[in-house]
């Protein structure tokens, strides 16, 4: 982030000579420098890197007057059959009551409760599915990589994310609970009860509520 400033007030003749406005703020010249070595280096930088394409899908909810929708719920909608989103509008009365506007169509199916119960737990499930990938992949990336040989980290303390997972693993396996001393050894711990505990029980797959 730059931290814009005021030109000092004995400049204003040579502000004045290109039309720059004296109270406009100027980014200091570090900042700037700093900001020229890190471009590019980011992913945002990227015009169709992963994040900046979740940016511009936020921004069609956003000018559709559409970000109150319930986010997880709509994870979950999204991936409904087409049968199961039709039969939400099918016997209804409140119908006339919805524009023609697709994501209107979207918050009435959410306003159902059994659509939204669904689509909640439809959503976490896929969230988790994901981000398990996510998790085990950067397991074996850091595994694969030269840091992980190196045995410098293996000998620092004990991480405040490593030991809230040991706590986890205890609590959900009922493992005695370990006496570890270093990072190297909480790793191995972790992973020798399945890694992350959060990835240890996937959650349930809601049963379709057009099927019932």
């Amino acid at each position: 982030m730059f931290a814009p400033f005021q030109p000092d007030h004995r400049i204003r003749s040579v502000l004045a000579q290109f039309g720059l406005d004296e109270e406009a703020p100027i980014t200091p010249l570090p900042d700037l420098k700093r900001e020229i070595h890190q471009y590019g280096k980011r992913r945002c930088d990227k015009e169709a890197s992963r994040d900046n394409l979740i940016y511009y899908l936020g921004f069609a909810f956003a000018v559709n007057e559409a970000l109150d929708v319930d986010s997880l719920a709509l994870t979950g909608l999204l991936s409904i059959p087409r049968e199961g989103f039709t039969s939400i509008f099918e016997n209804s009365d409140s119908l006339d009551e919805v524009s023609d506007r697709l994501v209107d169509a979207l918050r009435y199916a959410l306003s159902q409760p059994s659509v939204l119960e669904w689509a909640r737990a439809k959503g976490v499930w896929l969230q988790w599915k994901r981000l398990e990938v996510v998790y085990r992949k950067e397991i074996v990336d850091f595994r694969n990589s030269d840091a992980f040989d190196r045995p410098g980290w293996r000998e620092r303390s004990i991480s405040k994310a490593q030991r809230y997972m040991i706590g986890e693993i205890v609590r959900m396996l009922g493992v005695a609970k370990p006496r570890l001393a270093t990072r190297g050894e909480a790793f191995n711990f972790i992973a020798n009860h399945g890694g992350n505990p959060r990835f240890l029980l996937e959650p349930p797959v809601p049963a379709n509520f057009w099927e019932a």
